[in-house]
């Protein structure tokens, strides 16, 4: 038998790359390529049933190519493929034998293939043997058809004999069909799996559950087309491509793996995209623009449409099948690509896209309509039967502003996956790298709903970047016109013929997953290589999403709740506004994540390391990031923070409004100007649909928002708490804590800044009261309620620090106490004429000897307590006390 002597003839040549099929060991093997040649319906006594077989002797040993879908069962069924087997057929006795081909054998001395099944002859002649293939498949081998180079990849060793399966407890064939490229069985199975379970601490028991699969197997002859040319994968990692793991003559280590990717050649013919007749009219010309963005990255028409195709077609031989599903609280979109097991050339592809894409957010669509939470330029004219037709084309929804941002989500997101069935894997990098600012990004996207022909922008070198809100929507808008610079670098790559042809991290860096997850083990996260994270400077953009959420909170909110009180979709519906606003209760507290991860990204390594640099983390040097010691992170920080203008400028502004004022009553101040807005009583939605609001429901609205203003009045102050300096324990003596900034961080322009910045919070009042003081408590005095507590104040004068800085703060250290010195002897003044805190010895006893002389009462006590500790703090240096 020497089917394993062809098998590592075929794989040595798959791994010399060579085009060249002469081997006459090859052409003897391979099956004719028409299947018909090959396999006929069996026919005659004893083969009435539907699953009978007729093989041609003379492809007995000829190899072929086993591929398996199934569709699942359950509320969710969805498609998946397993791994291609390469396969042949032997018959001995009364059997003919499936046997998988041992193409991971790295020697010949020992020759061996898998049996996959028997099955039972029915009957036969000189020249063919006709099986019963009964019940189908009875085990399948569950492995994915896609892997990853790396140690996340599949942990299966190329050594191993046994391979992961699923046992089919019952099944029966459906149906059988012979064309000239394949026999395809359609084989119903009921599996069984199981995985091990802790009941208690000491009891471990087998779970077990059953399922059952709509399989779909597919026999075809198995070519090495002479044209393909496999390529491996950029060890360097400067692009990403799922792989296919297959081993290295007379090396059990040194695996190769072979990129995904497809055959281009001209004589293979166009990919057909086929597009299911699920997609609603309203995104079928946005699926198709997501499909046909390839044909601009390759720079020819690989992809063709094929539309309206029925969504229960079974997969086919080079085509991407585009499934619509109907689930509006999917998690996800994915595709699958199925490859050649020996050279990586991929065969066909399935891409799922659930609608739940087609929901957007209230915050895009009041970003993207220019800050107003409601449509403008409607005009009250009665065009009835007009917009009637319209809705009749348009399914009452294509003049919205909301559909459009969901028709680009949809594009994109198309886009993404045909990356994937194209068999590039994820890039993070992709917005670190763009040339477009983040500032650039946010003023663009204001401006996107009010230009119908938006050119979009490149805010991501790649649409295997994870992105979202405005990034999402400029680069869906960017690639009808035009590809994206990663996308492109990748694929001229993938089809070249150097190892190293057109790689350029100038042009583009890569990141993925693997990236990302091997970095949480070590407890940090990568600067630059987030799960959506948006723009080239991760810094600058969290500013500024955190600006932007307080400053729209109530106009998004509001958008939001109009939207669900009058929903696009249902125009002829008013909810309950009552239950509206219950629903709203769950947003109506002002996040501070995004100034929390600012925070982090500043101090990253004062306290702990938190943040790796890209550089490191492709490097393997995470060790240099956990020790707080990333070079390369600290430029990067120092670059993000250069945009934004310093420490001093970013503080300065998240705490300011646009009058340069301390923010704290940035809630109030919203709801005022709600209320006084021409929209508040009537206007247009969001999905364009006209609304009404009577006074009765403006005032549970005003209400609503009234009652968050007590949660959210000191969110942004705690908040904000994360740019502050740090507690340091390595730093720290054996009897206090440092507070510290990382070195560097802060500039002499910055310390000026904050000196004033320091001096307002100081000043920044939550009201006022009188207090009563003096002989017999006669007098009386008028005090500002502190907006910060006395320990917020006191943490914030840390910012005076002069630990670690490289220039000094003593003399402006000495200006903010002058000026809290100041602000204590005014009151003292008032209470008695002689005191003077600078001349009090001990300054902390001084309010409770005033309490006990009948000067101060308790409240004037407290409020004297709080000022002279901030005073006493101001003393010293805050970074060491």
């Amino acid at each position: 038998m020497n089917f394993s002597k062809h098998i590592y003839s075929l794989l040595s040549l798959s791994l010399l790359l060579s085009a060249c099929t002469k081997e006459t060991t090859i052409i003897e093997k391979q099956a004719p390529e028409s299947i018909r040649e090959s396999f006929t319906a069996g026919q005659g006594e004893g083969c009435d049933k539907v699953s009978c077989i007729t093989l041609q002797k003379a492809s007995l040993g000829k190899i072929f190519l086993l591929i398996t879908s199934g569709k699942t069962s359950g509320s969710t069924p969805q498609w998946y493929d397993l791994k291609p087997l390469v396969v042949s057929f032997e018959k001995s006795g009364n059997k003919v034998a499936i046997l998988g081909e041992n193409y991971n054998s790295i020697y010949k001395e020992i020759r061996t293939v898998n049996l996959i099944q028997t099955f039972d002859v029915v009957k036969e002649d000189d020249k063919t043997v006709t099986f019963n293939w009964g019940s189908g498949l009875k085990t399948l081998v569950a492995q994915s058809p896609i892997d990853i180079d790396g140690p996340l990849g599949d942990a299966t060793s190329l050594t191993e004999s046994s391979f992961a399966s699923l046992t089919i407890t019952d099944s029966f064939i459906r149906d059988v069909k012979f064309n000239e490229k394949s026999i395809e069985l359609e084989q119903i199975s009921k599996t069984r799996s199981g995985h091990l379970q802790a009941e208690s601490e000491k009891n471990i028991v087998l779970q077990e559950k059953e399922d059952t699969i709509a399989l779909n197997i597919q026999i075809r002859a198995y070519n090495l087309s002479s044209e393909f040319k496999a390529k491996p994968f950029d060890t360097s990692r400067r692009v990403g491509f799922f792989v296919n793991k297959v081993s290295k003559p007379e090396n059990s280590e040194a695996v190769v793996n072979l990129i995904s990717k497809w055959d281009l050649s001209d004589s293979k013919g166009p990919i057909v995209a086929r597009i299911s007749s699920s997609v609603p009219a309203d995104y079928l010309q946005a699926v198709q623009e997501g499909v046909l963005y390839w044909n601009k990255v390759l720079g020819k028409e690989v992809l063709q449409l094929e539309v309206n195709v029925d969504p229960q077609s079974s997969p086919q031989d080079r085509s991407i099948f585009v499934h619509w599903i109907p689930w509006l609280d999917s998690g996800a979109a994915y595709a699958k690509p199925v490859s050649d097991p020996l050279s990586g050339e991929i065969l066909r592809a399935q891409v799922f896209m659930p609608s739940v894409f087609t929901r957007v957010g209230s915050a895009n669509l009041v970003r993207a309509n220019n800050d107003v939470p409601v449509a403008v330029g409607a005009v009250a004219c009665d065009l009835t039967a007009s917009l009637k037709k319209i809705q009749v084309l348009s399914q009452e929804a294509s003049g919205s502003q909301r559909l459009r941002l969901a028709q680009d989500m949809v594009r994109s997101t198309v886009a993404h996956e045909f990356g994937h069935a194209l068999g590039l894997r994820h890039n993070f990098a992709g917005s670190f790298s763009a040339k477009v600012s983040t500032q650039e990004i946010a003023e663009s996207f204001k401006t996107y709903t009010k230009t119908p022909d938006h050119s979009g922008l490149p805010a991501s070198t790649s649409i295997m970047d994870y992105l979202s809100g405005m990034d999402d929507i400029l680069v869906s808008a960017y690639i009808r016109k035009a590809p994206l610079t990663y996308d492109t670098m990748a694929m001229k790559w993938a089809y070249s013929e150097g190892a190293s042809d057109h790689l350029d991290e100038a042009v583009s860096k890569y990141c993925s997953d693997e990236d990302i997850a091997i970095a949480a083990t070590q407890g940090l996260k990568i600067y630059g290589c987030q799960r959506f994270d948006e723009g080239n400077n991760p810094l600058h953009r969290e500013y500024l999403n955190a600006q932007m959420e307080r400053q729209e909170f109530v106009k998004v909110l509001f958008a939001s709740i109009l939207g669900r009180l009058y929903p696009g979709d249902k125009p002829e519906v008013k909810e309950d506004l009552k239950k509206v606003l219950a629903e709203t209760n769950k947003w109506s507290r002002l996040s501070v994540e995004n100034i929390s991860t600012a925070g982090s990204m500043l101090m990253g390594g004062v306290i702990k390391a938190e943040w790796s640099s890209l550089e490191s983390a492709k490097a393997g040097d995470l060790m240099s990031s956990k020790f707080g010691v990333d070079s390369a992170f600290s430029r990067e920080r120092q670059r993000s923070l250069a945009e934004i203008g310093g420490y001093g400028v970013l503080l300065n502004k998240l705490w300011r409004d646009q009058d340069n004022q301390i923010v704290t009553d940035w809630l109030p101040r919203q709801i005022e100007e709600l209320k006084n807005s021409t929209y508040f009583q009537s206007g247009m939605t969001l999905a364009n649909r006209p609304y009404s609001l009577s006074s009765e429901e403006q005032g549970q609205i005003l209400q609503f928002f009234n009652k968050q203003v007590e949660q959210n009045k000191k969110v942004l102050a705690s908040g904000l708490l994360a740019l502050a300096p740090r507690k340091n324990t390595k730093a720290a003596t054996e009897t206090s804590d440092a507070l510290v900034l990382p070195y560097g961080l802060m500039t002499e322009n910055d310390a000026d800044a904050l000196v004033d910045l320091y001096m307002d919070l100081l000043r920044a009042s939550d009201g006022s009261k009188v207090l009563k003081v003096g002989k017999n408590l006669e007098s009386s005095v008028v005090v500002a309620l502190p907006f910060l507590s006395t320990s917020e104040r006191t943490q914030w004068a840390s910012l005076m620090s002069g630990y670690g800085l490289n220039f000094y703060m003593d003399a402006r250290r000495e200006l903010v106490k002058r000026f809290q010195l100041s602000k204590i002897n005014e009151f003292l003044k008032a209470v008695d004429s002689s005191l003077d805190l600078s001349t009090d010895l001990q300054p902390g006893k001084l309010p409770s000897y005033l309490k006990e002389k009948g000067l101060l009462e308790s409240d004037g006590a407290a409020w004297l307590e709080n000022e002279i500790e901030i005073f006493e703090t101001l003393k010293k240096d805050p970074g060491l006390n």
